[in-house]
């Protein structure tokens, strides 16, 4: 019985306190719902402008090329500089690698949210490209700069491998699951039943998650910043050229990488599910009904990850549960647009193993910057998180485009409006040749990416308790030659 309950929970070591978790899972949550407007809006705000899909997908992929530099740049100058040892920014941002940068940028991000969706309506199609395009590259750097040291807080605020699985698996369930919740209200405040304006609920929805991210600034303590067992003339200095070093070393970041290019670059269905819904089964809400359905199920699902991860290993999960995941969503396809039941059912039945194979995925990032931490003596948490920032961002970017320029393609029938209630009301048709190709984006293309995603993680061998080790030696708990004799083999 002492066994179990120390495989389940034991805190005896753990470096963080509750108050601090949950001001991290909090601070976290906002920062994430402040992203997921733009995620949930973005296309439905843009098809609605009056604006042409293909015309809006190169905006969006011009915007992503240039914003690529910033994430890159800004991931090489939160490993270099240190703001809490610059004397006039002391005071301000406090101790710490990366909260520092948090505290001095978190405001920006709603700010430039709410500018993205200010657009005027009454203004010429260029001018709205241009609109589009600045104010959405400004969002895009404000992101990182929330994104990066917040993602690279799981791997400072503790090294206890454990506690560190716990905290992530913890954020991604609180997450997911109230970004299911608020995107089906989302969904219900600008559809056709209720109608209210996407720009006003983006507005009110921004002051509620800038509250949320303002407990990180305070009470929250960095533990594992400086590395040990690594030379100390190496520890000082930090240039591009280390940087660079520290991306080539690593090949699981890589693998990791490609696999999340792979399934997020034919994500095309996401930002058009409202569209799909209204079109093909006469009410924009009807993709709420799998989701709320799957909330609960789910949720025991996803806590139960770190367990299964620690049983059969994190790869194994992962491959497993992919898979299961991507089946239903290729059946959804063949299935066809008139058994929204057995369509709704396929969702349900998705969403369970996809949802643990997500979490699951995530523990492997701060795994890997274990990984090149050990290898290189260098700390690269904030370029690794910025290549995933990166990553993250352009892949959604160029599903967005592919889906636009596809739905351009197909005589999609142009609208102007503020919610579908306006598109109710104005009772805007489309071809047949654009509703088929609403299906294809929705429903083929993700199923796709999800497999193939899956496959490549086929190609990832590091093993748990190796990374394990490595962190030991990192932390200075175990010197380096304690950790090589207990490798599983040589990296």
């Amino acid at each position: 019985m002492e066994k179990t309950k120390k495989t389940v929970l034991d805190k005896s070591n753990w470096l963080t306190t509750k108050k601090q978790r949950v001001k991290y899972y909090v601070s976290d949550l906002g920062r994430t719902c402040e992203g997921a407007l733009v995620t949930t809006f973005m296309t439905m705000f843009l098809l609605m402008q009056g604006i042409n899909p293909a015309k809006i997908a190169g905006i969006m992929l011009a915007v992503k090329i240039i914003d690529s530099f910033d994430d890159v740049i800004f991931g090489f100058l939160i490993d270099k500089l240190h703001l809490d040892k610059l004397s006039k920014l002391k005071k301000i941002v406090g101790e710490g690698k990366y909260l520092p940068w948090f505290r001095l940028t978190f405001w920006m991000f709603p700010i430039f949210t709410v500018i993205f969706f200010m657009m005027p309506q009454d203004i010429s199609e260029t001018a709205k490209l241009i609109w589009f395009g600045v104010s959405y590259l400004l969002y895009d750097l404000t992101y990182t700069l929330v994104e990066v040291p917040m993602n690279s807080l799981a791997v400072s605020i503790t090294d206890n491998l454990e506690e560190r699985n716990v905290i992530i698996q913890n954020r991604q369930i609180l997450n997911s699951g109230i970004i299911m919740i608020i995107g089906a209200v989302f969904y219900a405040l600008v559809s056709e039943m209720v109608g209210l304006p996407i720009k006003w609920v983006v507005f009110g929805s921004s002051i509620i998650f800038f509250a949320m991210m303002v407990p990180m600034t305070k009470g929250v303590t960095e533990y594992n910043v400086e590395l040990k067992n690594a030379d100390e003339d190496d520890r000082a200095r930090y240039t591009f050229k280390d940087m660079i070093n520290c991306v080539r070393t690593n090949k699981y970041i890589f693998i990791l990488l490609l696999s999340s290019v792979v399934t997020s670059c034919l994500a095309t269905g996401g930002t058009l599910a409202n569209f799909v819904a209204y079109y093909h089964f006469g009410n924009s809400m009807i993709f709420v009904i799998p989701v709320l359905i799957s909330l609960v199920p789910g949720l025991i699902a996803q806590l139960s990850t770190a367990k299964l991860t620690k049983k059969f290993g994190k790869i194994p999960v992962i491959l497993f549960t992919g898979l299961l995941g991507g089946i239903p969503l290729l059946a959804i396809y063949f299935v066809g647009t008139k058994q929204i039941v057995l369509i709704c059912l396929l969702l349900v039945i998705q969403a369970l193993p996809g949802n643990v194979s997500l979490i699951a995925k995530n523990f492997l990032i701060p795994d890997t910057i274990e990984y090149t931490r050990y290898k290189t003596g260098k700390d690269c948490s904030g370029i690794f998180f910025s290549l995933n920032s990166f990553v993250t961002k352009l892949t959604q970017s160029v599903a967005s485009s592919l889906g636009l320029f596809l739905l351009g393609l197909s005589g999609w029938v142009e609208i102007t409006a503020e919610s579908f209630e306006e598109v109710a009301a104005q009772n805007i048709q489309q071809p047949e040749s654009a509703l088929n190709m609403l299906w294809i984006v929705y429903a083929l293309i993700p199923a796709i990416g999800t497999i193939l995603g899956v496959l490549v993680m086929a190609l990832y061998r590091m093993k748990d308790k190796d990374v394990e080790l490595m962190a030991k030696c990192n932390a200075g708990e175990i010197t380096r030659e304690e950790c090589e004799a207990q490798l599983s083999r040589k990296y």
